[in-house]
């Protein structure tokens, strides 16, 4: 378990990506995600984080069906053990720098009581469903949320809709919410980060994630994390050397709050390692 010291700073990672993470429609992909934001880095939230997370910084791309693969170990085609065709074990690329670690995850209805009297609407105004206060606001702040029925929504932005922010139903491609770029968060894949340190879409290894057994099932979780890692998210307020890993729930979340130690993490270009 981590020391009091190494919460706070978690936490107070977190609070800066939940003030700001954003996603972007397929229409209207820019290289920058929207103003606003929400499940702090994924996909939205009303201070600006993209889908969520509630303890520790601030939204993968993995081999899942919702997006980018889990990015095999070796070169396409090759034996991963040997690094593909190059003959050679895999290498990872150039070190990008050391980052402050931070985690987010989407908020459950579930989790939440109360009379399901808040609309929540889509950008057109059409009604998608009514939750409880504690529910949207908890929604708002992370900016991706699971419904009761397995719904998932995500931030949508500002609307002048009888409540505002507006949500989009997540389809069955981004099953886990939107990073930037429309594109599909994935668990323990996707790490939220800021465009002026790292490019998004770019394939990371992370040596501090190789080794660690995530929780969860297949296909998205209950495997053990090879390092490799994709910046498909970002946060409107994460900025400079901090980087926030999507964990998809509170309670792997607080799995491997109970495993890792670490307060920051070396982050290398992914070189054949993660091609």
């Amino acid at each position: 378990m981590t020391s009091d010291g190494v919460r706070a700073r978690r936490f107070l990672l977190l609070a800066v990506l939940v003030s700001a993470c954003t996603f972007e429609l397929a229409p209207l992909v820019t290289d920058d995600p929207s103003p606003g934001g929400g499940a702090g880095g994924g996909s939205g939230g009303v201070a600006g984080a993209n889908v969520g997370g509630v303890a520790g910084g601030g939204a993968p791309s993995g081999g899942a069906p919702a997006g980018g693969g889990a990015g095999g170990v070796g070169a396409t085609g090759g034996d991963a053990s040997l690094g593909g065709s190059g003959g050679g074990p895999p290498q990872e690329g150039p070190l990008v720098g050391d980052f402050a670690l931070g985690f987010y995850y989407i908020t459950s209805e579930d989790d939440f009581s109360g009379t399901k009297s808040t609309n929540l609407y889509d950008s057109n105004c059409v009604l998608i469903t009514s939750v409880s206060a504690s529910f949207a606001t908890s929604l708002a702040q992370l900016g991706t949320g699971k419904l009761s029925n397995g719904t998932v929504l995500s931030y949508a932005g500002p609307c002048a809709c009888p409540t505002s922010p507006c949500y989009i139903v997540a389809d069955a491609q981004h099953p886990w919410g939107y990073g930037v770029q429309n594109k599909a968060l994935v668990p323990f894949r996707t790490i939220a980060v800021d465009k002026n340190e790292i490019a998004y879409g770019k394939r990371l290894y992370v040596p501090g994630f190789d080794g660690i057994t995530v929780p969860g099932s297949p296909p998205w979780g209950g495997f053990v994390h090879d390092g490799c890692v994709s910046a498909d998210d970002a946060g409107g307020t994460l900025a400079g050397k901090d980087l926030s890993w999507f964990v998809a729930l509170k309670p792997y979340y607080q799995s491997l709050d109970a495993q890792i130690t670490l307060t920051s993490v070396l982050v290398y270009e992914g070189g054949t390692r993660c091609p």
